[in-house]
């Protein structure tokens, strides 16, 4: 069991550095210097691979009316994505590693272990520790919280496609 312990214990300070605090004050304060095109580009290429979509496909633009707004002050979904485009990086080179060298279900029991610990990550940052000690963590702005969810949201299809 102790090749399936190694990737995840591996991957974990990774995952909680690049889905942290410090990375959403950044976000929130306009610290990052975000390159929206490449981020774009890099998840588009991310779920086109995971997906298995030609690059000979069409893309229809939506209509103008159904184009989502963006209200002044908040984040495009592709500034969100920007702030964690590490992590999928990161993900893109590592598991085409471990998808390669691992049988089915060594794979699968990694996989799940990695969403686990997206998932306990961003419990972390949404819930404070719960114990008698007391904690100095403020919760999160309501924007933060957006955030966050949002980050869950671009990692679901990571989860579904990778998993399987």
């Amino acid at each position: 069991m102790q090749i399936v312990d190694y990737p995840t214990r591996q991957m974990s300070p990774f995952i909680r550095q690049s889905l942290s605090r410090s990375v959403l004050k950044s976000l929130i304060k306009g610290d990052s210097k975000l390159d929206y095109n490449k981020a774009l580009g890099n998840v588009t290429a991310l779920y086109r691979s995971a997906l298995g979509a030609s690059a000979s496909e069409v893309q229809i633009p939506l209509p103008m009316d159904e184009k989502p707004r963006v209200k002044p002050g908040e984040f495009t979904d592709v500034e969100i994505e920007q702030a964690i485009e590490a992590l999928f990086d990161y993900f893109e080179a590592n598991l085409q590693t471990l998808n390669t060298y691992l049988g089915d279900s060594t794979k699968e029991i990694v996989m799940t272990r990695v969403w686990k610990e997206i998932l306990t990550t961003i419990e972390g940052l949404l819930i404070p520790p719960l114990s008698e000690a007391p904690s100095d963590m403020k919760p999160l702005t309501d924007k933060e919280v957006d955030i966050v969810f949002k980050w869950l949201k671009v990692s679901v299809p990571f989860e579904t496609c990778e998993g399987s």
